[in-house]
């Protein structure tokens, strides 16, 4: 009698002391995999700005150059259908150190290899590595966190890129124009592939810390046949959403440079400074507020910051008000893509996020793919008038009133389908 008293007491003590544990993002495998992430955003920040000089100085010309800078989204694109599964149904872990070592590859390629159709290659394979990693570690870190701080918890997750975009340019700059003292100009192109091979061994490193879910046989069964992992049905509002948001924000690190040159603007590049720091801030202020009021609704006023950025970007006479459109960006991609992105998770159950985590990076690969290419046809239409760039930026502004409307059109059924959801896990 005086064990079964014992007993009972002792339950009621661990289950106040578990009462009182409040869930915390602060694990070891959200940690790793934030540290992972932040080595392969910066080495991906410093080479993007130089794909395609780097393509024109092995001697392709304007159109090869375009293909090669769009290469890296196409392939991504067309690997979905691969990707997708293979978050789902592969060990996460082993599928994480694989990608990173693919990754180390990939840069190297890009610093020994010299002529256009090697570098076509290594293209392919980066755009191969991008589609299972970017899925990969969301839902890694997703998994990873308490549910009741899913949306504090992915906006805290996007510093891990916000920081590399504030200083992966400087840094790439600065290393080139190290490599081109010391080596010449082609020195100069290796030194910054190679501190990109460099970043990625340092995100590789954090990958075999990781502790990803692993799921029941039962699970996966539930889930169905492979084919039934590439897309989840509804995950797809949200992920439309994300592309028309992508094809907008692309524009940013696509035409600005054009765009102040048209202006006769000095100084453009800190817009990129102003506007990763405001983002940094922003995201895991916006992520409690989608803890606490949902994703939808944190969604909505965010388009109309990123709407209010690309009009001051038309109207800009000055480089100050390019500088303010800057903050405003910030701010307003800062909440807008955790926000969806935490829908399109939320829209799945917690064995079936990997699926919704490869379709919200379908729509995110569709619209940074889609998004430059439209922008041409836009800019063709105006070139020689002076204002080309500027009337490009306004245009960017459809894609975002489309988001508007679609989210308003489906914000009942996403907020029930999360709820659903919420209620199964």
């Amino acid at each position: 009698m005086e064990r079964s008293e014992s007993m009972m007491i002792n339950e009621v003590q661990v289950r106040e002391k578990s009462e009182k544990q409040v869930p915390t993002i602060w694990n070891r495998t959200f940690v790793c995999v934030m540290i992972s992430q932040v080595c392969l955003a910066m080495s991906q920040s410093i080479t993007s700005p130089l794909v395609s000089s780097y393509a024109a100085f092995l001697g392709a010309g304007a159109v090869l150059i375009g293909v090669l800078t769009g290469l890296y989204f196409g392939v991504a694109v067309a690997m979905r259908p691969v990707a997708g599964p293979a978050v789902v149904f592969l060990d996460k872990k082993v599928l994480l150190i694989s990608a990173n070592i693919l990754g180390i590859l990939v840069n190297f390629f890009y610093a020994t290899f010299n002529n256009i159709p090697l570098f076509v290659v290594a293209r392919v394979l980066h755009g191969i590595q991008f589609s299972i990693i970017g899925s990969l570690v969301v839902t890694i870190a997703g998994d990873s966190l308490p549910k009741e701080k899913l949306g504090s918890g992915l906006g805290i997750f996007g510093i891990s890129t916000a920081v590399p975009t504030a200083v992966g340019a400087t840094v790439g700059l600065a290393i080139r124009t190290w490599g081109n003292a010391r080596f010449g100009v082609v020195g100069g192109y290796k030194a910054i592939f190679y501190a990109a091979t460099i970043f990625m061994v340092f995100s590789l490193i954090p990958s075999f810390f990781v502790e990803p879910v692993r799921r029941s046989k039962e699970e996966l069964a539930a889930g169905g046949p492979w084919y039934k992992s590439i897309i989840a049905l509804p995950a797809v509002p949200p992920s439309i959403c994300n592309m028309l948001l992508s094809m907008s924000s692309a524009l940013f690190s696509a035409y600005l440079v054009p765009y102040a040159a048209e202006k006769g603007f000095s100084g453009i590049s800190l817009f990129f400074t102003f506007y990763a720091a405001t983002m940094i801030i922003s995201r895991p202020l916006f992520g409690k507020l989608v803890d606490k009021h949902g994703g939808t609704v944190v969604f909505l006023p965010c388009i109309i910051f990123l709407m209010i950025t690309f009009v001051l970007l038309w109207l800009a006479k000055g480089i100050l008000l390019v500088y303010v459109g800057a903050l405003i960006a910030g701010i307003g991609y800062g909440g807008a893509f955790p926000s969806i992105q935490a829908c399109c998770l939320q829209t799945m159950p917690a064995f079936r996020r990997g699926v919704a985590s490869n379709t919200n990076f379908l729509g995110v690969d569709l619209g940074m793919f889609a998004g430059p290419a439209l922008a041409g046809v836009v800019i063709s239409a105006f070139i020689g008038s002076g204002k080309a760039y500027s009337i490009m930026y306004l245009f960017a502004t459809i894609p975002l009133i489309l988001s508007l409307v679609l989210l308003l059109a489906f914000k009942g059924y996403i907020d029930r389908r999360i709820k659903e959801v919420s209620e199964m896990d």
